[in-house]
């Protein structure tokens, strides 16, 4: 017996004992796991094809795109720098003083200029600034193309918001529209939003009779908090926090795997783009800026249209028509272009157009709004 400690007093502390290596067991074996799970998702991640985000290993203490503009929700700060790795790009985006991802503008010119408005594809998800869209006209017109597009579920309401709030303020004549149906009429849509838990935040929506609620609650300074730094290191140097924000939001998604935006649209889908790009409209006419749209197919729609399936093509073109609004259906120049090749146009990774996308869509707006004129 150990000279000072009773029976009894060994007995009372061999619970503790047992309880201190069960938990010694729990925190080796918890580790483990955590060092394997890892382990796992490093060799994940850097799978050319993973299909989401990757560590950067570079603290970026505020996510690009948060919901702190008032008027259009999501939006990215002022002036940041913002390092972004996917399955099949590493690329830095910059913004300038007023949040577009583009270098700084003035606000007036004498020079006809042009807007581009739209989502994630014509902010240029994936790619160097000087491979967009944007960045190709203006290289190729030599006229100023200013690029307020913008990711984080980013709809055609909101497009009109910014545009009448933000881009409007801007001298220029012309304003370029890129409709993504693939996600576009879901962001418009509540209910989706609230299936795929992104209900809680701000951001506006259309009413059944189109007038504008907003659901959440504004933080301009958002995302800025204890825990949002915590996360911030997280999303910086660990690949298992991509593969599980990744798991989460599929296994919330509430979207049919094989949904196209060209062909499964409902008439309310239908009626709210429609709406936003009146709204559109009637802010161009006030600043005697025209509008043009262009309808921007993501694979499943080539996909469909190789069975004969384009409904929304021919009738936002139709209606485009009658409202006053030019529209281009880029789908069947871009298929008849590829040859049998339309994958190309896209990042193997996530979906968003590669290089190639954004050149051939290039090839085709630039005749239909500029004619084939020279660069001065």
């Amino acid at each position: 017996m150990t000279l000072g400690v009773t029976p009894a007093a060994d007995r009372s502390r061999a619970p503790l004992r047992a309880l201190a290596y069960v938990l010694r067991v729990f925190a080796v074996n918890f580790l483990t796991f955590a060092l394997l799970a890892e382990l796992a998702s490093i060799i994940l991640v850097h799978w050319h094809r993973w299909p989401a985000s990757r560590p950067s290993y570079h603290l970026n203490y505020n996510l690009f795109w948060a919901d702190i503009n008032p008027s259009f929700g999501v939006w990215h700060r002022a002036n940041s720098v913002f390092v972004h790795k996917g399955g099949c790009y590493d690329v830095t985006y910059y913004t300038n003083s007023y949040g577009a991802r583009d270098i700084e503008r003035s606000l007036h010119s004498t020079r006809p200029r042009t807007v581009v408005l739209g989502d994630s594809i014509i902010e240029g998800m994936g790619l160097p600034a000087d491979e967009r869209l944007s960045n190709i006209l203006e290289k190729e017109t030599g006229r100023e193309h200013l690029n307020f597009g913008t990711g984080g579920n980013f709809g055609p309401l909101q497009y009109a918001l910014l545009y009448k709030t933000l881009a409007a303020q801007f001298d220029h004549n012309l304003v370029i529209v890129g409709v993504l149906p693939d996600n576009d009429f879901h962001d418009m849509d509540v209910d989706i939003n609230r299936k795929n838990g992104a209900g809680d935040r701000y951001r506006p929506y259309y009413a059944d009779d189109f007038s504008i609620f907003y659901t959440g609650r504004l933080d301009p300074k958002g995302r800025e908090g204890t825990w949002d730094h915590v996360e911030a290191f997280l999303r910086a140097y660990l690949a298992s926090y991509h593969v599980g924000q990744y798991v989460y939001f599929r296994l919330l998604s509430s979207r049919p795997h094989a949904y196209s935006g060209y062909n499964d649209y409902s008439d309310v889908d239908l009626a709210r783009l429609k709406h936003a790009l009146l709204d559109i409209k009637s802010t161009a006419d006030a600043h005697g800026a025209h509008v043009a749209v262009i309808l921007i197919p993501r694979l499943i729609d080539f996909l469909r249209f190789e069975q004969g399936q384009d409904r929304l093509g021919p009738a936002v073109e139709d209606w485009g028509s009658e409202a006053g609004i030019p529209v281009r259906d880029l789908l069947p120049q871009e298929y008849a272009d590829s040859h049998g090749e339309f994958r190309r146009y896209f990042n193997p990774c996530d979906g968003h157009w590669s290089y190639d996308g954004n050149e051939e869509a290039a090839k085709i707006v630039r005749p239909w709004l500029y004619g084939q004129a020279a660069a001065p």
